[in-house]
Parts: C-alpha cells; structure tokens; sequence
C-alpha cells in the first residue's frame, strides 16, 4: 500500500482508517501500537499466519514477516541504514472489554468500533427542549465568528434570550469585542469548564448553578422586549495560554459522553436562556469536537470559496457524519454557510461550493424510515435540508470595529441577520392558525380539490371569469412595456406553464386596455385582440363573453375566417414547393393576420395591413396560440421555416410599419422555437425574456395561495395577491399546510421550501399545471386526516401527492416533447436495477443525451461526477436512492 511506515504512528493511524472503513477482520478485537511493540488483541485460535496475511493486506506484501520467536512488521528505513521492525504481539481475548466510545475526533484505543457511529445520546432532545447552535470552520478568517453573533442578534431581536458562548478556546474574538464594549465578566467559559471538571458522579448541577448566578451581569440588552443576548467570553485572564481544563478533560468514565453539550443546556434552563449560540474553535480541534459530535446540536459550518477552505470543511463534514450522524425529524438538520466571495466573479465558484457542501452534509443526515414513510418519501426533505446559505463578499466587513455595539451595527447594514433567520428555532417563527372541527375542515379540502381540479387543464377554464386572474410577472411586464403603443412579442413557455390560459384571458377581455385592466394596469392605447390560430382544447367562454371565432366575427362584421380555414392554408403552405423560403412563408403569415381581421380573399394582405395600420379606430392585436397543434413536430424544414418566419420576419414586418396600429403577440412552446431557431437562438430569447412564462419559487407559492383563496381553503387577504411579499405570501399560506411538514417546533423541512423543491427540475423552473395537480391531490389525500386541525393539507397526503403529480407529468412529456419523452421511458427501463446517483454508462445515455437531459432540467451532475433526476420525474421512473445519506430505522 501507499505512504511509509517510519514509527508506531504511522500504524496506528493506518490501523485506525482501516478500522473507520470497515476493514478489520472478525478475528481482530483492539489494536495498541507502542514505540517498542504492536499488541494485537484476538480471537482465541488466532493464528500467526492469519495475522501475518492481514497485516500484509493492509501494508502490503512482505510488510509481515514470521521468526521462530514471533512476528514483526518492517518499518521503512533508507538503504544505507540497518533494517528495523516492530515487533506484533498476539493478546488472546474471550471479548473485546471495549470502555464506551468518547465523542473525541481521536480515539487512543484502535478498535472495529471505530467504524461505527457513536452511541446515540440516552435523551434525543436536551434538557428543557433548549437548542445548541454551534458555528465552527476549519480555517480562522473565514466570518465564522460574524455569523454566530449575527444568528444571536438575529434571535434577541425576535424576543429571544440568547446565551452567546465563545468556545474558541485559542484564538477568542466574541470575547474581545464583548472587553472593548466595557463588558462585565463574572464567569467565563473555562470557568464552567472547570467547574464541570470538578463535578462529581457525572452530575453537573451544583456547577451549572454557580455558572448561572454570575451571568445575569453579562448580558448586552439593546432590545426592545424581553429579547437579550448574555455573553459567556472565553477567559476572565489577561495572559494568553492554552486553558488549563479542555473539553476532552471532562469525557470520564462516570460521566455521559455528551456531557458538556448537556450542562451547557442545562445551564441555558437555570438562565432563562431560550437559546445557546456556540463559536467553536477552529480547525480539526478535540476543543470543539465534544459539541460537535452531539447529533443535538445544530451544527453550522462556515467557509470560503477557496480550495483548502472548502475541501477541509467538507473532509470535516464527512468526518463528523461517519461518528456522529443527524436522524432526520429528530436530530437539528447540519447546516453550512458560504462566504466571501464577489457576486461579479465568484457566482460559479460559490454555486460549485454549494453543490460540494450539500453532498458532503447529506452524508451526515440518517434518513428515518417509519411506518408512514420510507426512505424515498423523504428524499425531497433531504434536498431541502441540505442546501447551504450563500453570504456574499461586503466592503464593510473587511476592517472592523472594535467594540461589540460598533460591530453589530456593520453586521446589521450587511444584511446577516436576517440571512441567518433559518437557523432561527422554531419557536421564532410560530404563526397562528385557526382549528377546524373536522366536518368543516374536510368540507374544505373538499372544495379545493374541487376548484384545483378544475384548474389543471386551466386553458379549459380560461375564457370564465369566475375565478379572476392572478397577474404574473411576465404579463406584468409585457403590459408594462407597451403601455404607450401595442406589443409585438414571443412569448415562450413550457406546456403546463400558462400559455394556453393567458391566450384565453386575452380573448376574454376583448381589447388590449381591457386585459390590462383586468390585471390591474393602465395602457394608452385600445385596440381588438383577434386571435389567428386556437388552441385545440380551449374552452367555450362564460355568458356574455365573446370565443375566439365571435372575436373574428367581430372584426369581419359578419361571418370571419374560421381557424380550421386558417390551418387549411397553413396545411397547403407546407406542401407547396416555395415551403423553404423564408418570403413564401411571410405573405402567407401576414394573409392569415389579415384574413382574421376581416380582408377578403382576393386582397392583398400587405396593402390591407398598411391600411388598417393608418387607422387608430382599427388598432388590431393579433395573438396566437395552439401551434403545436398545428405543427405536431418539426421534423421537416418547411414546418421549421413556417414557424421561423412567424417568430422572426414577421415580427420584424410589423415593427417597419409607421404609426404601427397593429400588435402581434405569440405563444409558442420552448421546445418548439429551440428546434426552429439554430442561429442566434440566445439572442432571440434574451430579447423577448423578460415575457417568458417562467414559475420560480415565489410564484408557485403565488399561485397555491391564489388558487386556496379563490377555493375558500384559506381566509382571503386584505391586499391583492400578485402585489404580496414572499414574506406575506408564506405567512397567509401557512393555514393551508402549516409552517412545517410536521408541528413547528418539530424538525421536518419547512413546507415553503418543500413544496417548491418537490416539484421544480434542475433549471429551477416549476409548471404551473404541478403546482394546481399538487394541491388537487394533496386536498383528496387530506379527506378524513383528523391529526392534523391547523391545515387543510395534511403532512402525509402532501408527500404522496408528489408521486401522482410526477407520474401525469411524465405522461404529459411524452406528447409535449417526444424526444424527451423518449429518453425518459428509456431511462426508466434501468429503474430495478440502477439506484440514483448513476453514471450515463449505467443508463446507456450518450454525451448528447445527457447535454439536452441537462438543457431540459431533467438531469443534473452531482459534486461527485455521478447524475441525479429532480423528484418530479424520478417517481414516475421509479428509480430507487442509494442516498448521500445513510437510512436508519426508528421506532
């Protein structure tokens, strides 16, 4: 094997590693290397020569050698000295007598234990349901320190009573901010330390009692409220030095193996503190390790994008999860913050850094599979869990003050507290809800399954105005940026996202300035809205509302071109032989346009235009939708000249007009326009991007609460829906499926990350027809659920929802998108026997597979070079997770 062997170090430490991997043989009970002897404890019967062949699997051949009076192992030595060895002594054993396992980063005795995690803590929460929070980074300098007094201002500012250690042992830096600001201190942490040391038969109360009654004088109360934050420093001493009693001093025999992480909590109860916020030392430091290894405390890691940084919070990371991982929805999910990097240069090294430390802490999450859920039903909350905060490079953080007050000010201009508000436990973000008696509670779910259902397949609902109209983003802009004269856009957008539906709308209104009126916006200019082309599957409108063919009617004063008339020369367009040229195809484009505002046939389409432009009276804006009905797929060049045309040259007619009265606004299917644009396709859609119907989290969160107001499911707001903040959003959203995917204080995944990760892909974008699926079908799953009266959608029937919503989806694929649909079936044939993360050899996927897979956001690489699918499609494909995280069983 690699690497020498100059001393008994170097074979305990290999011994060890083979330990932590699994590697030790049944036969092999302890191991204690020494400067005179390596003593091995066995099995009785063990043989030399079974050892011998052992030793030389892990130190590799020869490394063993057998004489008359024993064995010994070589040690490397340069050619021109005298050969030395080790001698290995053999200690028979009936059993390992093994003391139980320290939560220490090293452990002296080299036992196959070593490759198992540590005993679990006898009580899963801590003394008075108190929460540790400690921040710890390998490398100093990396605003490790900053973050923990941000999270405890951020508490205290909420009406927390925080207590603020400053664990770091070494280097202090809370301490010496708490000093310059005139700070009081009547008791340090090496105090406590010491009086822990002292304690007798493991019992640390008349300690935690002494500690308690001197830190009433350290607090710094600059809070409205009951909200503070008392200060435990370092050291009361003026000399630096190491501190006479270390953690790893107070793990004996007669104490629990988290006993500082107890005493610390128990010490926050005889406080009143609701809270202990921890800055550790840094580094792979047996002064942090005791707190760090307790699965209870909330573990927060800090680094920079910078290599060593990075690579050793994650080897850190890794570490702690073989010792000591977190059980999932018991345990406080390990977090971890990226910092100090330049959001002009640094965002793909800072994403990079992201993806590296999410992988690293799933490691040390165990799923816990129940009875309700297996381990695949959680895989969701462990995306959600996982992802590290981002904390951006600032100026102002590059030479601080000195003083705690001047400090925090810094820290509160630079936005950290309220960037660390996750952290924060539960009990900072209770919100009310109200309980329903069950009757009234179902009757609820009742109607917006009900409501949600009808909104699936929303184009089917599009032209009835019951329901009103929430305003996105991209029709607020496209309003917005034509107040003044008509639009002439592309408006480009996924199946399920709303093109079909916003069409509708436009017909509905009848004008322009109506459609912009209906989304709470002013235009200048009126003029009708004519559609060229229908859907196949839209609606017929509500009473009193004018259909696509009245609205042609109308602009014809009397019978008007119907659109399978529309098809039909489209149709004979694609036949005729001048099909490929780009010319052919604007006159028959512009012949449809005019022919839909009412010009007879045997008139020419560019001079009826010109003329119509003149006449303000006459202002037109065409719309089309429905073209994927027409063109079914591109897989010949006159259909992907036909649909270039109308995307690029006839725009570009249109914008040549003078005193243009004529609009133009198109909805086509992204897919659709990547197959018929090659060149310049990023210019074309930058152009028309800020139209592109796009959901981003907020807007899923948007929509499910104007889908349950409109259902009744929750109290409707005061403000308007579309003018709300994510805050406010996620606050009125809250009765609908609580704060969290289980009660508050509890440690599930907080629902408004949940629901959105469930169902966006790997380009973070999410279809609007998931979103209304999903809470048709989580409210059907809630019928009945009596465990749960402050929600309508229950924690159970949420999760399930996600496996229906992903099987119609990949359904729906396989006609929006063949090729993708294609691939996925082919994908999913490798389902029983290929486990997510794969490699694209383990799914037969060529490069060009994977590239459009990745271009469609159904395929992602992992920091490990390995592939993951979003859950919305995994699901329906069946595949299985071999998990970055372990799985565990709990009651």
């Amino acid at each position: 094997m690699a690497g020498k062997l100059f001393t008994w170090v170097d074979i305990d430490s290999r011994l060890a590693e083979a330990a932590t991997e699994g590697r030790w043989p049944q036969w092999l009970l302890e191991v204690d290397a020494w400067w005179d002897a390596l003593e091995l404890t066995v099995r009785p019967g063990t043989g030399n020569e079974t050892v011998r062949d052992w030793l030389d699997s892990q130190f590799g051949l020869g490394s063993a050698v057998g004489y008359d009076a024993g064995l010994e192992l070589i040690l490397d030595r340069p050619a021109a000295h005298a050969p030395h060895s080790l001698p290995v002594r053999l200690v028979e054993a009936l059993d390992s007598g093994a003391a139980p396992r320290r939560p220490k980063l090293s452990e002296r005795r080299v036992t196959s234990a070593l490759g198992d995690t540590l005993p679990r803590p006898a009580d899963p929460q801590f003394a008075g349901d108190k929460q540790l929070i400690a921040f710890h980074s390998f490398k100093g300098g990396v605003g490790r320190t900053l973050h923990s007094v941000a999270l405890a201002d951020f508490l205290a500012s909420q009406g927390q009573h925080v207590l603020l250690v400053d664990a770091d042992l070494e280097a202090p830096g809370i301490t010496w901010m708490y000093q310059a600001q005139g700070g009081r201190c009547d008791i340090a942490y090496e105090d406590v330390l010491a009086l822990l040391h002292s304690s007798r038969q493991g019992d640390p109360t008349p300690a935690v009692r002494i500690a308690a009654a001197y830190l009433p004088n350290q607090s710094v109360s600059r809070y409205p409220g009951p909200g503070r934050i008392t200060v435990l420093p370092v050291s009361r001493r003026t000399r630096l030095g190491p501190p006479r009693i270390g953690p790893t001093d107070l793990l004996t025999e007669d104490r629990s193996p988290y006993f500082l992480s107890e005493s610390l909590a128990a010490l926050a109860v005889a406080a009143e503190a609701d809270t202990v916020v921890m800055d550790l030392r840094a580094g792979a430091s047996e002064l942090a390790a005791p707190v760090l290894l307790d699965p209870r405390v909330t573990r927060i890691f800090v680094t920079t994008v910078s290599s060593q940084s990075l690579q050793g919070t994650e080897a850190m990371i890794r570490q702690l999860g073989c010792q000591s991982p977190a059980v999932a929805r018991t345990d406080p999910t390990p977090g971890a913050i990226v910092t100090q990097y330049r959001l002009d240069t640094h965002d793909l090294h800072a994403e990079e850094a992201r993806r590296t430390l999410s992988a690293a802490l799933s490691s040390t999450i165990a799923m816990a599979a129940t009875d309700e859920y297996t381990s695949e039903d959680l895989a969701v909350d462990e995306q959600v869990l996982t992802a590290p905060l981002l904390s951006p490079f600032r100026e102002e953080l590059l030479a601080l003050p000195q003083s705690w007050d001047a400090v925090v000010e810094v820290i509160r201009r630079c936005g950290l507290p309220g960037l660390l508000s996750e952290f924060a436990p539960s009990l900072t973000q209770t919100v009310a809800t109200s309980s329903d008696e069950p009757s009234s509670l179902d009757e609820r779910r009742r109607t917006l399954k009900s409501t949600a259902g009808r909104l699936i397949f929303a184009e089917r609902q599009g032209m009835d105005s019951s329901l009103g109209f929430l305003t996105t983003e991209p029709v607020r802009r496209l309003i917005a940026d034509h107040s003044t004269d008509l639009p002439v856009a592309i408006v480009v957008g996924a199946k399920g996202a709303g093109k079909t539906f916003t069409f509708a709308r436009m017909c509905s209104a009848g004008t322009w300035d109506a459609f912009a009126r209906e989304n709470g916006q002013s235009v200048d200019r009126t003029a009708m809205v004519i559609p060229v082309l229908d859907p196949a599957n839209i609606s017929e409108p509500g009473t009193g509302m004018l259909s696509p063919q009245a609205l042609r009617d109308r602009a014809a004063g009397g019978q008007g071109v119907t659109a399978d008339e529309v098809r039909s020369h489209l149709n004979a367009g694609l036949v005729d032989p001048r099909a490929q040229d780009a010319e052919f195809w604007r006159q028959r484009w512009l012949e449809c346009l005019a022919w839909s505002a009412g010009a007879a046939r045997d008139v020419s389409a560019e001079d009826f235009l010109v003329r119509r432009t003149l006449d303000t009276s006459e202002a037109c804006l065409f719309v089309f939708d429905g073209l994927e009905d027409w063109l079914e797929s591109l897989d010949a060049e006159p259909r992907r000249m036909a649909l270039r045309t109308l995307l690029i040259e006839v725009p570009a007619w249109l914008r040549r007009l003078r005193h243009r009265s004529l609009g133009l606004v198109v909805f086509v299917r992204q897919d659709l326009v990547r197959s018929a644009i090659k060149q310049n396709l990023g210019q074309f859609l930058d152009r028309y991007a800020p139209y592109e119907l796009r959901w981003d989290t907020e807007d899923a969160l948007r929509l499910s609460l104007w889908i349950a107001s409109n259902a009744e499911a929750v109290e409707a707001s005061q403000a308007p829906i579309a003018d709300m903040s994510y805050e406010e959003i996620v606050h009125a959203l809250t009765p609908l499926w609580g704060a969290k995917l289980g009660t508050e204080k509890s440690r599930e995944a907080w629902t408004e990350r949940w629901v959105p990760a469930a169902l966006a892909d790997f380009n973070e974008q999410i279809q609007a027809r998931d979103v209304v699926r999903f809470l048709r079908e989580a409210a059907d799953a809630s019928i009945g659920d009596e465990r749960w009266p402050d929600r309508v959608l229950a924690p159970a029937a949420m999760r399930r929802a996600l496996g229906a919503c992903s099987r119609a989806k990949v359904d729906e694929i396989n006609q929006e998108n063949p090729r993708l649909g294609k691939l996925l079936r082919q994908m999913g044939t490798f389902s029983d026997d290929v486990r997510m993360p794969f490699d694209a050899e383990d799914l037969n996927l060529s490069p060009d597979d994977v590239e459009a897979l990745e271009q469609w956001g159904a395929l992602d690489r992992d920091a490990d070079g390995r592939y993951r699918m979003p859950e919305i499609y995994r699901h329906a494909l069946g595949f299985r997770t071999q998990g970055r995280a372990r799985v565990v069983r709990t009651p």
